[in-house]
């Protein structure tokens, strides 16, 4: 008998609702936006909407569980206005119309980033700010096809519309870019005590450990300035390296074959922890699962953990800090106190 051919591991639709979610495997993002880019992509993004859409009518109630942020009117308003355009379909505009004076779910604020219109040279543009509570993570597509996995705790900062020479951002926190090639227009990162320049590339920037600015290199090729010492001191990175720079010193350390599985871990919800002092543990849960943390007696601070979670709940980590150290750890709601035993 001859064997049927065997169906496709993912469907167009599967690949572009994870690439919304922000659960699409990093090896096919390009793959998603190439198809967003096709009106095949672009008329599953619209039905994904309207599903959307009208579970969020029917249901306000889910509404307040959405952690992405509430676009202002005119956001709201730029994005019915592209969607009318390219759709040309004059009822789904009025039902978007209709929907975005209750909210807009992710996989539309998604869409806008994707199709938002280059600015002329010279033309002021409006500033976008994103800011990810404690406890959370937000998947951002930019205008010009930019990814960005940003971390809890963290505040990325952006022009609504790129212009034709360069694209600039500002972030304070940790975030994953998978920077759209574009020779013409370098992409540049300013943050704490560096500014990074890049082409087209794939890195991983962290400012939320306390004093430290860590820049790791996944693919590409980057270029570093440090701007803390008032020296002009520039570093170019290449696949594997990691920058680490002391903000108050403004001192520097470039290792190689840096382990990007300690590093990137976070965005699949591992962590890994190697003589971790206990401050520094429960600074991870404040911004990591969203908890107020107390110690009791400063002594307790002596203790350092190594340890490895993935996807655990606050209480099995809980509980995996009282078996490694004599603690006695009380959690009430967000608020968790530690004891000694």
């Amino acid at each position: 008998m001859k064997p049927t051919s065997s169906p496709r591991p993912e469907t167009d639709r599967d690949l572009l609702l994870a690439f919304f979610e922000g659960n699409c495997p990093p090896e096919r993002e390009k793959e998603a936006r190439r198809l967003l880019k096709t009106p095949a992509g672009q008329m599953i993004a619209a039905k994904a909407m309207d599903r959307d859409i009208k579970q969020a009518l029917n249901d306000p109630r889910a509404l307040l569980s959405e952690a992405v942020p509430q676009p202002s009117a005119e956001l709201r308003e730029r994005i019915l206005k592209e969607i009318g355009r390219r759709s040309r379909r004059h009822n789904r505009l009025l039902k978007l119309r209709m929907a975005a004076a209750v909210a807009l779910p992710l996989i539309l604020l998604n869409l806008l980033l994707l199709t938002q219109l280059e600015p002329r040279d010279g033309v002021e543009t409006a500033s976008r700010k994103i800011v990810v509570p404690a406890g959370e993570q937000m998947h951002v597509l930019m205008a010009d096809g930019t990814s960005v996995m940003l971390n809890s705790e963290t505040t990325l900062e952006y022009p609504s519309r790129f212009d034709r020479r360069r694209r600039e951002v500002k972030l304070h926190g940790e975030a994953f870019f998978d920077v759209a090639k574009d020779a013409k227009r370098p992409f540049v990162v300013q943050t704490d005590g560096l500014s990074i320049r890049v082409v087209g590339t794939r890195f991983n920037l962290n400012t939320a450990s306390p004093g430290i600015t860590s820049l790791y290199l996944q693919e590409g090729k980057v270029r570093a300035r440090e701007l803390v010492s008032g020296r002009e001191r520039n570093y170019e990175l290449h696949p594997g390296q990691l920058l680490e720079l002391n903000r108050e010193s403004g001192e520097t350390l470039l290792k190689s074959n840096a382990d990007s599985t300690q590093l990137m871990g976070w965005m699949h919800k591992r962590y890994y922890f190697k003589n971790t002092p206990l401050c520094d543990l429960l600074a991870f849960l404040e911004r990591n699962y969203g908890v107020e943390c107390r110690v009791c007696d400063e002594s307790l601070y002596r203790y350092t953990y190594t340890i490895n979670f993935y996807n655990e709940s606050i209480d099995q980590i809980l509980s995996a800090m009282e078996r490694i150290t004599p603690l006695r750890i009380v959690r009430i709601n967000d608020s968790i106190t530690i004891y000694p035993l």
